[in-house]
């Protein structure tokens, strides 16, 4: 299971255009949506919230905490970007811990594959994380993938094999490959070309006409 996660964050009273002064102040406007409640309005520590998603915890099950009110736990849904990569704004929603969720979870690969150490080929990651049906408190941090049965060119594992914790449903195509031993690139030395072909002055055209008239 992943570590609780907790997320200091603050009623927001302002809205719309004022939201400009609130991200140069160094906080990131967020509405916390879901479980048929009415949409609260908070801000965020731009910094904070930045440290998480490096450590991407900012996938887990997050626990906010507001003063003067009921922790709530949600999910990061959507995080809106400007072209600068700058946080513009985040959607939460609120998740029961008990409830079934469809989540992506990141794929940990583990061990050598013989088809890369022994044959040389060039080990391919196809998918990065996996989309899962699982409990709110049974999401783990990442799903080991063990790739020593990858033992030669051309040799791939696909989703279905990927070993799921109990109660976990994959969403995912069972067939989707997620990594794969692939041949190494072959490259072909430039060839030079011969001393006869420089030597050898070009056909124009005209030349060409006067040896069929001959």
């Amino acid at each position: 299971m992943a570590e609780k996660t907790v997320l200091e964050v603050q009623p927001r009273t302002v809205m719309g255009k004022a939201n400009k002064r609130l991200r140069r102040e160094g906080f990131i406007p967020a509405n916390v949506y879901g479980h048929k409640e009415t949409p609260t309005p908070i801000q965020l520590d731009a910094v904070t919230f930045d440290r998480l998603r490096r450590q991407h915890a900012a996938r887990n099950i997050i626990t906010l905490r507001l003063p003067d009110a009921p922790e709530q736990t949600a999910l990061v849904r959507h995080v809106q970007h400007a072209p600068t990569g700058e946080v513009l704004h985040v959607d939460f929603t609120r998740v029961s811990m008990r409830e079934r969720l469809e989540v992506k979870v990141p794929l940990h690969f583990v061990g050598v594959a013989p088809g890369v150490k022994v044959e040389g080929g060039v080990l391919l990651h196809l998918l990065d994380s996996l989309a899962v049906e699982c409990a709110a408190s049974a999401i783990v941090e990442s799903l080991d993938v063990d790739i020593t049965a990858l033992t030669d060119i051309d040799s791939t594992l696909h989703a279905k094999d990927v070993k799921l914790p109990a109660r976990y449903k994959l969403i995912t195509d069972p067939e989707e490959p997620i990594v794969k031993v692939s041949a190494p690139r072959v490259e072909l030395p430039e060839t030079a070309p011969t001393e006869a072909a420089e030597a050898a002055p070009a056909e124009t055209p005209a030349a060409a006409a006067e040896e069929e008239a001959e």
